[in-house]
Order: structure tokens, then C-alpha cells, then sequence
């Protein structure tokens, strides 16, 4: 995992929240970009969670508070129902129990709030052809990350937040033709940009979604 990914302010997290005058908790908060961005685009309030000692350190910069140490087992130190939105980016995956995770942090989102994940998508055309194939390996960082504890389809990350109490309202896929895009040059972004525009959200919207992300909300008092 690169520092890259420390410094991402995840422009697709950023288009699912309405920030302007909210209360938002980013689990994973990572050095904070996301968190800044929220902040100027008008949130009231941004705390955040990571457990990476030298990303922590960059946030507390950028956010109000920053609770340093493991999702799963630091003490927290908010207040019931304090959060209209609490943020998973990447991080889910990432864990050993993501829904004692989400279970945990619940009861500090209020009645009307929302629960904002996203998730790499193991059903990926490409991973499936790998596989196939028989070339299956880790990579530092993608879909196949060596630091992935757990994998997602779109349905298994609505099982498990609906195993929580929260019903998914919207879900946004991230599009991709390649596992890597880095490489692909200008016809490969040309192309890629044709495809999300034509046969990927009508053909194959789950096949060539590299990446869900998802806004959920309570609908029961089941993890409180």
C-alpha cells in the first residue's frame, strides 16, 4: 500500500455526502485529504480514526479530532447519536470483523444520519479472468492488495450492513476497463471513458465495477 493512498481525498466519497453544516466520522481517515476536503466544503465537525502512526499525525492537522489506534478496540470518545454521517473509505476490506466494525461505531449515528462505505469488488471481469486462467497473486495495492483480510461482492456488503440494521439507498460503482490503471496512456483513458459511458452501466455493471460505493441508512435499532 503506497503513501498515495494516505493522501487520497476521494472525490467519489466527496459526491454521496452533503457536508455543508453535517457532523461527519471518518473510520480510517488515513491523512486526513478526504476529511479536509469535507471540511471546506462547509461540514461542521470531522473527526476521524487510523491506526497508521504517521498518517494520524498528518490528519490531526486537518480535523478536529483524530483518535489514534484500531477501529476494533481503541476507546472512543463520542457521544450518542453525535454523527449525520460516519464514513468507511476503503477500509472495510481492510479488517478481520468489518461488521463488528460498523456495529461498533452505529450508536454514534443519529436517527437521520447515514453510513457511507465503499469496497473493492472481488467479481471484477479481470479478477474473474485470472482466475480462470490460473494467475492468481497479490499485488500492493488494487482489488488483489495483500493487506485484504476480507472480500466484497455488491451483494455481500448489503448482506452484512443489512445484518447491521442499515438498508442500502444508493450505490455507485467505479468503473475501470484494467486492474491498474497507471499505465494505460490516452487511448486506455480514452477507451476507459467510453466504456463507463456505453456498455458498463447498461452490460456489465457489476462485472466492470472495480469499486462500490454506497450511502446506507438506519432501519432498525439492532447494532445500538
Amino acid at each position: 500500500m503506497s503513501w498515495d493512498y494516505y493522501e487520497d481525498p476521494r472525490p467519489d466519497i466527496q459526491a454521496v455526502v452533503s457536508a455543508a453544516g453535517r457532523r461527519v466520522l471518518d473510520v480510517g481517515c488515513a491523512g486526513g485529504a478526504l476529511a479536509a476536503a469535507l471540511k471546506e466544503a462547509g461540514a461542521a465537525y470531522v473527526a476521524g480514526i487510523e491506526r497508521h502512526p504517521a498518517a494520524a499525525a498528518k490528519a490531526r492537522g486537518r480535523l478536529d479530532v483524530v483518535v489514534e489506534g484500531d477501529i476494533l478496540t481503541t476507546p472512543l470518545p463520542f457521544s450518542a447519536g453525535e454523527f449525520d454521517y460516519i464514513i468507511f473509505g476503503d477500509v472495510l476490506e481492510h479488517l478481520s470483523d468489518p461488521e463488528r466494525a460498523v456495529r461498533r461505531v452505529l450508536p454514534y449515528l443519529n436517527r437521520t444520519g447515514r453510513v457511507v462505505a465503499s469496497v473493492p469488488n472481488i467479481r471484477f471481469y479481470v479478477v474473474l479472468l485470472r482466475l480462470l486462467v490460473d494467475r492468481w497473486a497479490y499485488t500492493d495495492h488494487g482489488i488483489r492488495d495483500r493487506t485484504h483480510l476480507r472480500i466484497f461482492t455488491r451483494r455481500s456488503l448489503e448482506a452484512m450492513l443489512s445484518s447491521c440494521g442499515l438498508l442500502v439507498e444508493r450505490i455507485e460503482r467505479n468503473y475501470r476497463l484494467m486492474e491498474d490503471q497507471s499505465r494505460i496512456g490516452r487511448v486506455g483513458a480514452a477507451a476507459t471513458r467510453l466504456a463507463r459511458a456505453t456498455v458498463a452501466p447498461i452490460l456489465f455493471r457489476d462485472l466492470m465495477a472495480f469499486q462500490y460505493v454506497v450511502v446506507a441508512r438506519r432501519i432498525s435499532s439492532r447494532c445500538v
